[in-house]
C-alpha cells in the first residue's frame, strides 16, 4: 500500500510539475531548427459552420482582410446542414468577393463535413478555423511562412482567450497559459502532437480522413506525426476565442473533449510504442493520458491515504492536506455560485472541475460512447 501510495504521488507530480521541468532540461539540448521563410504558398482556409447567421458575416471579414496575398487565398464555408441564415448570408458575400466559395451538406457532424470539404480545396496548405475565432492581421502569414521547411506537415498557432469577470473564465485562463508553455517547448524540441482547432494548418497532402467521433484538432496532427513530419506552434500567429463562463456549460465541454480526444489517442497506438517513438510517447503519455487519469489517480491516492493514516504522522499530514485542499474546492464552487471571486479557493474549484470533466470523459469512453454531431467546441 505504500509503494502504491508514493507510486501514485510521483506519478501526479510527473504529470503536473515534473513534465514541465524535464521538456525545460530537454529544450536545452535538443533544438529543432525550423526553417521559416517569406512565403506565400495557395491556402485554403475551411471555416465548418452549423447554424452561425449571427457572426458568420464577422468572421469571413475578418480572414478577407488579413492582408494575405488575394490570388493565393481562398476561404471555404462549410456548412453543415444550417437550416438558419448562414448559407444565405454566405452565398450574398460570394458575389462581392470571388476568393469565398460555399459547400454545404445535410448534416452529420463536423468531422464528416470536414472530410468532405477538405479534398475540395485547391489550396496546398489548408488551415482549419471556427466561426467564433477571429485572426490577428498577420496569422496566416505568419503560419504560412513555416511551411517553407519540408518537414513541417502541421502548424498550429497561439490561441489567446478573451476573459471577462467570470472566475471560471479567468482561473481556465491560467490553465491554458500552462497549456500554451507546455506546447512550446514541445514545439521546441519537435515532439509536438496537438493543435488548436481554432487555428490549426497542414500540408493537403498529409490529409487522411478519419473516423466521424474525432476531433480534427487530435486526429490530424497525429497523422501527420506517424507519416513522419513535424508539428510545430507558431507563437506569432495569433487568434482570439472566448472560454465557456458557466460551471455547466465548461464541464460539459470538458467531457465532450476528454472523451473524443481519448478514443483518438487510442486508435493512434503505434505512437505509444517508447521503441518506435521514445519522445513522442513519453509526450503522449504525460501531456494527454496521465491528466485524463488524473481524477481517477486523487481518488485511489485518497483511499489509500486513509487506509495509512494510523502507519505515522506523515500520512496524516498528507490525508489532512487533502481535506483541506477539497474543502477548498468546495468553498471555489460556492465563491463562483455567489460571485465572491476568492482566487485560491477559485483556481482549486476550476482544477476539480476540470478533472471532473477528465473523469466523465473517460468514463464515457469506457463505455464506448461516441460523438459524431456537431458542436462548436474548441480544443484546450
Amino acid at each position: 500500500m505504500k509503494f502504491t501510495y508514493w507510486f501514485l504521488v510521483f506519478v501526479l507530480l510527473h504529470t503536473w510539475i515534473g513534465y514541465l521541468i524535464l521538456l525545460s532540461i530537454i529544450s536545452r539540448i535538443k533544438i529543432k531548427d525550423f526553417q521559416k521563410k517569406d512565403i506565400c504558398p495557395f491556402v485554403t482556409i475551411i471555416v465548418t459552420v452549423h447554424n452561425e447567421e449571427k457572426q458568420i458575416e464577422r468572421r469571413i471579414v475578418n480572414l478577407l482582410e488579413s492582408g494575405y496575398p488575394e490570388d493565393s487565398i481562398e476561404i471555404l464555408v462549410a456548412s453543415d446542414g444550417s437550416t438558419d441564415a448562414t448559407n444565405n448570408i454566405v452565398e450574398s458575400m460570394i458575389q462581392k468577393d470571388s476568393r469565398l466559395k460555399l459547400f454545404t451538406t445535410e448534416g452529420g457532424g463536423k468531422s464528416a463535413t470536414q472530410n468532405k470539404a477538405i479534398p475540395l480545396a485547391k489550396g496546398q496548405i489548408i488551415i482549419l478555423t471556427d466561426a467564433d475565432t477571429i485572426f490577428a492581421k498577420e496569422a496566416i502569414k505568419e503560419i504560412a511562412q513555416n511551411f517553407a521547411d519540408e518537414r513541417v506537415g502541421c502548424v498550429t498557432g497561439r490561441l489567446i482567450f478573451v476573459e471577462d469577470d467570470n472566475t471560471i473564465a479567468q482561473s481556465q485562463g491560467l490553465y491554458w497559459k500552462y497549456e500554451m508553455l507546455l506546447r512550446r517547448l514541445e514545439s521546441k524540441i519537435g515532439i509536438m502532437h496537438t493543435a488548436s482547432g481554432a487555428i490549426m494548418a497542414f500540408r493537403k497532402a498529409l490529409f487522411r480522413p478519419f473516423e466521424c467521433q474525432y476531433g480534427d484538432d487530435c486526429i490530424i496532427p497525429l497523422d501527420v506525426v506517424l507519416q513522419g513530419y513535424l508539428v510545430i506552434h507558431e507563437d506569432d500567429a495569433v487568434a482570439f476565442d472566448t472560454f465557456e463562463s458557466s460551471i455547466k456549460g465548461e464541464l460539459k465541454a470538458r467531457t465532450r473533449m476528454t472523451l473524443r480526444n481519448i478514443t483518438c489517442t487510442i486508435s493512434k497506438y503505434p505512437l505509444l510504442n517508447p521503441v518506435s517513438f521514445p519522445l513522442i510517447s513519453l509526450s503522449i503519455f504525460s501531456h494527454k493520458i496521465l491528466r485524463w487519469l488524473t481524477p481517477y489517480i486523487m481518488l485511489v491516492l485518497l483511499l489509500a491515504n486513509i487506509m495509512l493514516f494510523n502507519s505515522n504522522q506523515v500520512y496524516q499530514f498528507t490525508l489532512y492536506s487533502q481535506v483541506i485542499f477539497y474543502l477548498l474546492c468546495l468553498v471555489g464552487f460556492i465563491s463562483e455560485r455567489k460571485k465572491w471571486g476568492i482566487p485560491i479557493a477559485s483556481h482549486a474549484f476550476s482544477f476539480m472541475l476540470a478533472n471532473i470533466g477528465f473523469f466523465l470523459g473517460v468514463m464515457k469512453a469506457i463505455m464506448g460512447r461516441n460523438i459524431t454531431a456537431y458542436k462548436g467546441v474548441t480544443e484546450r
